[in-house]
């Protein structure tokens, strides 16, 4: 668990890590929460919802939404059950909506994981640059294409934090070979995120949280 402290209130960053299919790929599954209100949000439900939602019965806290940083099945295969539990709205960009829906290729197949019914779920399509809060905390969805047509990052302005998906780890890019990425929308997407923020911690789909400023150095040798 991560914790930051602002003006006498706590921050807290959970990362509950999922084994997506029990074949040993291993998602980041984000709750985040502050101390004074009891209310979070989930980043990327990937798989093991009892093992998410007994960390949020642990907590304590109160759900309110459910943010999808893509639509891939091991970012996803934990939210039918986690959303029944929580009932906390799901976001998801707007370009990602068809493959949350099955639209298209999500590779929920190739990961072990078994499809569901989403038709119960409250989800709003969301476009680049929403915002909405949650207790005192204020997010930022930034719209980042490449590892497909609807990734995004999710920033935290109170703790300046970063969630970053499958677009930016701490050591290198996702992968842009699967449906609706894009190579050039992936180097597009990082420049937007390198020129905005530099000194900023963030928070991957996969693999250690870093400082962004460690990850440029290995990203722009890649990218060279």
């Amino acid at each position: 668990a991560f914790k930051i402290t602002l003006g006498g209130k706590m921050i807290n960053i959970e990362n509950v890590r999922v084994n997506v299919g029990g074949l040993g790929h291993f998602t980041n599954t984000y709750i985040v929460y502050d101390d004074v209100e009891k209310e979070g949000i989930i980043v990327d439900p990937g798989y093991e919802a009892n093992k998410i939602i007994s960390k949020i019965v642990e907590l304590g806290i109160s759900i309110k939404y459910i943010v999808l940083t893509h639509a891939h099945g091991d970012h996803t295969g934990a939210l039918k059950e986690v959303y029944e539990y929580t009932k906390g709205k799901v976001l998801i960009h707007e370009n990602d909506y068809d493959m949350l829906i099955g639209k298209v290729e999500d590779y929920s197949i190739a990961q072990g994981i078994k499809r569901k019914d989403l038709s119960s779920c409250d989800i709003e399509k969301v476009k680049d640059n929403f915002c909405f809060r949650v207790g005192i905390l204020n997010f930022e969805i930034i719209h980042t294409p490449g590892h497909t047509a609807g990734g995004i990052c999710l920033f935290e302005k109170t703790s300046n934090c970063l969630f970053t998906g499958d677009t930016i780890f701490y050591d290198c890019y996702g992968r842009c070979d699967l449906a609706t990425a894009n190579f050039e929308e992936m180097v597009n997407s990082i420049q937007k995120i390198f020129d905005r923020f530099d000194d900023i911690m963030i928070y991957p789909g996969h693999g250690r949280a870093t400082n962004l400023s460690k990850a440029k150095k290995y990203i722009r040798m890649l990218l060279k």
